[in-house]
């Protein structure tokens, strides 16, 4: 169906182009109804030969010898195969015929113009209400497929959701104009921090996005997810994080971080505030280099040789390490379950701090 011509637009194109012609315009809906015009007095006045030319006449020229109509021209305004509209201009024929066409042609190039600006307002409407739904969890498994389905453009699976986070304090993808985006098909949305980013297809993998991501920009994976209830839950973890985005580890130099990874730091960002203030208090004692040492016996899984190795410390300064540490929180993390323990309370104390513990030292 046409886009309606409105008499904002037809206003606008007369007035830009009557103060260069001597000739009265008016412009017409399809009714014959006058809806703009040089002489603001006929507006809502009914047109009878525009009428006839909106019902399907070829344009047509009236001269002098008409006892009801000045001497002019009206034409249709056609898009997308219907008459959306009549343009009338009085004055000779011979005249205001040229002219006559160059505005036509003017109205159906404004009118394509604010389609497409309209179309596109619709898509961002659109992408932003199904990635706020998916992403809070107001859509179940067999809404997500049927939306993804409808959608433009098509986003076969499976699909991959990431969020970017913008650095902080300077500002966030709600404002930030330069964060990268997949080169292939996409949907996308700024809101909650993130620019979320929603692919399908082969094209839903990170090496699809540009060979380097923004300093200080992070692109947290929500991996490949064949079904919806696997969307569904990666979105809302990926949801989870970022609001807590205090809790991420600081991210490799691609800048981005797998959702596999952060098992952790989701079960901390999902914990009551006082449960995840007491977990913080466990380690409150513990300097950096202690944390470090904590993080780095996590990833090496609790290896006294490769945790040694990452520190650049000899395996008996890590030995006292680790009996520091039990010391000061009364957590052994040589044993497995008290070592979870530690590896929560560490993440949670990330958000204790403005910027994250962990750095990994050579001394004591």
């Amino acid at each position: 169906m046409p886009l309606p011509l409105s008499r904002e637009l037809a206003q606008r194109v007369i007035d830009q182009i009557a103060p260069t012609l001597e000739f009265n315009i008016n412009v017409m809906d399809p009714s014959g109804r006058i809806i703009a015009s040089t002489d603001p007095a006929r507006i809502g006045d009914l047109h009878a030969v525009a009428r006839a030319v909106a019902s399907g006449e070829p344009g047509i020229v009236h001269d002098d010898g008409s006892p009801t109509e000045r001497a002019g021209i009206n034409l249709p305004v056609r898009l997308e195969g219907g008459i959306v509209g009549v343009l009338g201009i009085t004055g000779p024929p011979e005249r205001v015929a040229p002219v006559a066409q160059v505005l036509v042609l003017t109205m159906v190039l404004l009118l394509e113009r604010e389609r497409e600006m309209d179309d596109s307002a619709r898509r961002e409407a659109a992408d932003r209400e199904l990635l706020v739904r998916l992403v809070s969890g107001e859509l179940a498994a067999e809404g997500i497929e049927q939306a993804l389905a409808a959608g433009v453009p098509d986003l076969p699976p499976p699909w991959r959701l990431q969020a970017v986070l913008a650095p902080e304090p300077t500002g966030t993808p709600d404002t930030v104009e330069s964060e990268p985006r997949p080169r292939g098909p996409h949907r996308h949305a700024r809101f909650g921090g993130a620019l979320w980013v929603l692919t399908g297809g082969r094209g839903a993998g990170l090496e699809d996005w540009p060979a380097e991501i923004p300093p200080g920009c992070t692109v947290i994976d929500g991996g490949p997810c064949a079904t919806g209830g696997d969307l569904a839950g990666s979105a809302q973890a990926l949801g989870a994080l970022a609001t807590a985005r205090k809790l991420l580890p600081t991210p490799p130099t691609s800048g981005a971080l797998r959702l596999d990874d952060l098992a952790a730091e989701l079960s901390v960002a999902c914990l009551p505030p006082a449960t995840a203030a007491t977990l913080a208090a466990r380690v409150g004692p513990l300097r950096a280099e202690h944390v470090g040492t904590l993080d780095a016996w996590a990833a090496a899984g609790g290896s006294v040789s490769a945790t040694a190795r990452v520190l650049f410390v000899h395996r008996n300064t890590l030995t006292q390490r680790l009996d520091r540490i039990t010391q000061l929180t009364g957590l052994d993390p040589r044993i497995p379950a008290q070592a979870q323990t530690l590896r929560l309370a560490t993440i949670a104390s990330r958000a204790e701090t403005s910027t994250p513990l962990g750095t990994p030292s050579t001394h004591g």
